[in-house]
């Protein structure tokens, strides 16, 4: 009898298991739809001021600027847009959302957006472009996120008056209808040491923290 008591003990304990997991997974999705909804409401907005912006200035200088925001918001709203979205989430996948770009255009557009924070710390961003075949299609969105981080790091962690330098290149490619695109990101900044490199991957890895 102690054993049937036992095994149902166990199997009511499994059932309340499985109920609280249930509750937790429904209200993460509660979570994720509200702060979608939250986060992109006032981004279509900043978008929307932009382009109203733009039709009342002719100076070319806020122009550029508006230009600017423009496209900080619209790379904002792609990343949130594929962060939160509910079905790759749930299911637990990460699909590639493919589309037409230009080679060159996605790292010229994360350039863009950290222009003034390179102009304030006076260094020099160097992009170059060395590809036969600039038309491709590709999941631009993740190639921005990517690229974005990088850039990002390169230019907080390089002292004023340095230089950050983005190449990107064409690679040998055997497969017919495909090309193989290599961007290098290079800078002056603090860099790592060899003994680091292994740990070049590892996720929140730092080398120094008195940052």
């Amino acid at each position: 009898m102690n054993w049937e008591l036992d095994a149902q003990k166990k199997t009511e304990e499994k059932r309340e298991e499985l109920r609280v997991a249930e509750k937790v997974k429904e209200a993460k999705t509660t979570f994720l739809l509200n702060i979608s909804h939250d986060i992109r409401t006032p981004m279509n907005a900043i978008l929307g001021y932009t382009k109203l912006m733009r039709e009342c200035t002719t100076d070319p200088e806020m122009i550029h600027y508006q230009e600017m925001i423009e496209k900080s918001s619209n790379l904002l709203l792609s990343i949130i847009n594929n962060a939160l979205d509910m079905a790759r989430i749930e299911s637990g996948q990460m699909e590639l959302d493919e589309n037409y770009s230009k080679v060159g255009d996605v790292v010229r557009n994360v350039c863009d957006v950290f222009e003034m924070e390179a102009r304030k710390k006076n260094l020099t961003v160097e992009h170059v472009v060395e590809v036969e075949h600039v038309h491709v299609i590709c999941d631009s969105t993740k190639m921005q996120e990517i690229l974005t981080n990088i850039v990002s790091n390169a230019i907080k962690y390089t002292p004023s008056g340095g230089s950050v330098k983005i190449v990107t290149t064409e690679l040998p490619c055997e497969k017919e209808g495909y090309i193989k695109i290599q961007t290098v990101v290079e800078d002056t900044g603090i860099g790592m040491s060899q003994e680091f490199l292994p740990h070049l991957f590892d996720s929140f890895a730092r080398e120094r923290n008195t940052t």
